[in-house]
């Protein structure tokens, strides 16, 4: 009875073995563009890959996976600057493309009545990207490298469908990359500025997702008193979503740290 107990003990133990081993994870992407990666093409992908493999549809590809050896003897961010660069100008040439999508909206649109709104926060949030690329050329050159980034491109997936809220939810997964290849990539920068840099443009991506995600889900609905309105004449209404390009101020450009636009009064 001893030894049965005993067969069987075992026997459960290396069945167990069997079932709980998993094969490495892989992530399946689907480039801008292009098919599914067939799975003999997939490989594993460490975190930092994967964040920069969601980020590729931005521009923010290949130049950015650095090994850990690599960053380690490397005391130049070109590489990683230029490709910031190349990520803003994509975002921009993008957001020129949703507004092109929005001004094209037929009337049948269940959003046509709020283009005006939606355009003018792409709008807005469309020269803070160019704020943005700006000020990473500036470091850029000031640290001796040579802008030959070249122009940016749309990043409209193959089969994307034109109608407002899918220019919503582009955008959305545009900036939910944009905040989190941001984030990933101070750890790779070496020089501090470079870091800060990253920081506070990386925050105000967070700021354009958060407004956006909302919008995209429903749970923000424009009011009623917008409804027909030019998006010229939203354009101080749209200002006030990430009211600043920069969360903090750096090189002479205004944060949310900015005096003059102080907390709120409480106290009231």
């Amino acid at each position: 009875m001893k030894r049965t107990d005993a067969r069987q003990h075992v026997s459960f133990h290396r069945r167990k073995e069997r079932t709980d081993r998993q094969p490495a994870p892989y992530l399946s992407v689907t480039p801008i563009g292009g098919a599914p990666m067939s799975k003999q093409d997939e490989a594993p992908l460490s975190r930092r890959d994967a964040v920069l493999r969601t980020a590729a549809g931005l521009g923010m590809a290949a130049l950015l996976v650095k090994s850990s050896t690599a960053r380690a003897q490397s005391t130049d961010d070109t590489a990683i600057l230029k490709a910031l660069i190349r990520a803003e100008r994509n975002a921009i040439a993008t957001y020129e493309a949703g507004a092109g999508v929005i001004d094209a909206a037929p009337n049948t649109d269940p959003l046509y009545g709020f283009r005006g709104i939606v355009k003018a926060i792409a709008l807005h949030f469309r020269q803070q990207h160019v704020d943005h690329e700006a000020k990473l050329v500036k470091y850029l050159t000031t640290q001796s490298g040579v802008d030959d980034v070249g122009g940016g491109s749309a990043q409209i997936p193959s089969g994307f469908v034109a109608n407002i809220k899918n220019v919503v939810d582009l955008a959305t997964n545009a900036e939910k990359a944009a905040a989190i290849a941001y984030t990933d990539v101070q750890k790779s920068l070496t020089r501090s500025d470079n870091a800060e840099l990253a920081a506070a443009i990386g925050s105000d991506e967070t700021q354009h997702f958060v407004v956006l995600q909302l919008v995209a889900r429903g749970f923000v609905v424009p009011p009623a008193a917008v409804a027909g309105m030019d998006a010229s004449a939203l354009a101080s209404t749209a200002a006030k979503f990430a009211p600043r390009s920069f969360t903090v101020a750096i090189d002479g450009a205004l944060g949310l740290d900015d005096p003059n636009f102080p907390y709120y009064d409480v106290t009231r």
